[in-house]
């Protein structure tokens, strides 16, 4: 009986410390805010889907760590991802032309 409780605690943590590893739920967008930051503060964004949290969000960090938390349908949002992706874009084309001279 004993070892049984064992093994179900051992499995237990770890899904735990898998899901927490990897984001987890505990750092799913819960609600959806109007914030809307000038682009050149952000750093990054990633899109969260309702399969692994409750709500579909993009998820943008700004350059101070800050998360806001975006509905993927409003057109900030999606200017805001492509700026980052032109900027990126733009930062990988950069750095592949100075390893190709």
């Amino acid at each position: 009986m004993t070892s049984l409780t064992f093994v179900s605690l051992l499995l237990v943590t770890m899904m735990v410390s898998t899901a927490s590893a990897q984001g987890g739920i505990g750092s799913c967008c819960r609600h959806l805010t109007n914030t809307q930051i000038h682009r050149e503060n952000l750093r990054s964004y990633y899109k969260q889907s309702k399969s692994s949290c409750p709500i579909n969000a993009v998820v943008f960090t700004t350059l101070r760590n800050i998360r806001i938390c975006s509905n993927p349908e409003r057109m900030w949002t999606q200017t805001s991802m492509a700026y980052l992706d032109g900027k990126n874009w733009q930062i990988q084309h950069t750095i592949s032309h100075k390893h190709h001279r």
